[in-house]
């Protein structure tokens, strides 16, 4: 099956698999008056970014389909595993053999996606000189190329980011009287729902036909809405779309470059660790950074492999 109609089908199936949860739970918890108090103060401090018009911020919280506390849709019937002992919990969450990142079905996966968009991936390392290895070991951590898998049945999101992201917004919100600095995460909120929103109205998009994570996280390299300047249209249209396979590789590699990717291994792991984020010299671990290295290593013996 092509790839854009699997991902076609795939969030389908994801968006009235919780539209129907949705349906018969009342879609979405009571607001109390303090959060509907809360998503009023957001609706107006969008209205005073230059950016965004406020008759289309009015038009987004307006819309039904702006819904808060969603529940999460139901796992897939299946035998929960065992809990992992302390020991394997303190392992690189990525290299668990739940995760499977080293299987040989992950490593597969990366061969067909290598396979189909070889043009693109070409690309991306002549402008950017990001190899296909690594750009397939950011594909494969973020969203599994955007397959759905038992382990993770929904690997672009759960909901549509705009709602994820004002459910944080508002569940951040501090209630105390007197704040005079909103708290760290609402700030992280605020700002991802003004991106999230100022790329909906230049591009025309239906913002709650758009998954996202938890953290509205988007499409299948999972950008936040704030690093939406950074992705590529790779096919000249003018209008980037985050779940296009050629968009998410030239994506990736610009990302990389922008945070400071170029032919000096040390510059490649900062980089490559800036995509998951956090402090990389107060890091001891580097879990994401390593994995995706370790990944990009496998991959390369087994594409050479599968060509001998």
């Amino acid at each position: 099956m092509p790839f854009r109609l699997a991902l076609a089908l795939a969030l389908t199936i994801v968006f009235s698999a919780f539209e129907t949860k949705a349906s018969v739970a009342s879609k979405t918890a009571e607001l109390t008056a303090i959060d509907q108090q809360k998503e009023h103060e957001l609706q107006n401090r969008l209205c005073q970014q230059k950016e965004i018009s406020c008759q289309y911020v009015i038009s987004v919280f307006g819309d039904p389909r702006l819904k808060i506390h969603e529940p999460l849709p139901p796992p897939p019937a299946a035998d929960q595993p065992p809990s992992r002992p302390e020991r394997e919990r303190e392992k690189n969450p990525y290299l668990t053999k739940r995760f499977g990142l080293l299987s040989p079905e992950s490593l597969e996966r990366c061969r067909s996606f290598v396979s189909a968009h070889a043009a693109t991936f070409a690309t991306a390392y002549q402008l950017y000189g990001v190899a296909k290895e690594i750009i397939c070991g950011h594909l494969r951590i973020e969203t599994d190329f955007g397959i759905p898998t038992k382990a993770s049945p929904y690997p672009l999101g759960t909901h549509p980011a705009i709602n994820q992201l004002v459910t944080l917004y508002i569940d951040n919100s501090s209630q105390k009287a007197k704040v005079t600095r909103p708290p760290k995460k609402q700030n992280f909120a605020f700002a991802e729902i003004s991106a999230l929103i100022a790329a909906g109205e230049k591009f025309g998009w239906d913002l709650f036909t758009i998954p996202g994570s938890p953290t509205g996280a988007v499409g299948l390299m999972q950008f936040e809405p704030s690093s939406f300047t950074i992705a590529v249209d790779e096919h000249g249209l003018d209008r980037i779309d985050l779940f296009d396979p050629d968009d998410a590789i030239l994506s990736i590699a610009h990302f990389l470059v922008t945070r400071g990717w170029d032919s000096n291994p040390e510059h490649q792991r900062r980089a490559i660790y800036a995509y998951y984020g956090g402090h990389y010299d107060r890091d001891p671990h580097k879990y994401y950074m390593k994995a995706v290295l370790k990944y990009a290593d496998e991959v390369s013996a087994y594409l050479k492999q599968k060509a001998s």
